[in-house]
């Protein structure tokens, strides 16, 4: 993962859906080609978003669809971020016609802010700005 973004990265983690880059204020998230995110899978992920974010600190979730998977847009519904009250929205980066289509369809589900970006840059200005006015 390229960005010119200045941020600390306080740890990249290795998961069975891609690689997650913690930073203080967001999550970038590049899964890998051809996977199917789950409920279940996501909930892997929770021990380790709540020792960086714990129940206060404000972040954001920003998947860099580098690489073609699917989700289920109704597990948004149920989607262990949602009940976070400092998880502030959702920035997808899209590289692609077929992804701009599948991310309207998926915000339509999505229980918090939900925002389609060209760059991986503009994703984490968002961001920034999603955490400081909440």
């Amino acid at each position: 993962m390229k960005t010119q973004s200045k941020d600390l990265l306080i740890e990249k983690f290795n998961h069975t859906l891609g690689t997650y880059y913690f930073y203080e204020e967001y999550i970038i998230a590049e899964i890998n080609e051809g996977v199917t995110i789950t409920l279940s899978k996501l909930q892997d992920l929770m021990p380790t978003i709540q020792k960086h974010y714990g129940d206060r600190k404000p972040f954001t979730y920003i998947s860099n669809r580098i690489h073609s998977h699917s989700i289920i847009p109704t597990d948004y519904l149920d989607c262990p971020f949602t009940y976070m009250e400092n998880f502030k929205g959702y920035g997808v980066v899209i590289y692609n016609e077929v992804n701009e289509i599948s991310t309207e369809i998926e915000k339509h589900f999505a229980k918090k802010p939900f925002y389609n970006f060209r760059n991986l840059e503009d994703a984490i200005l968002w961001s920034k700005k999603e955490v400081l006015n909440r």
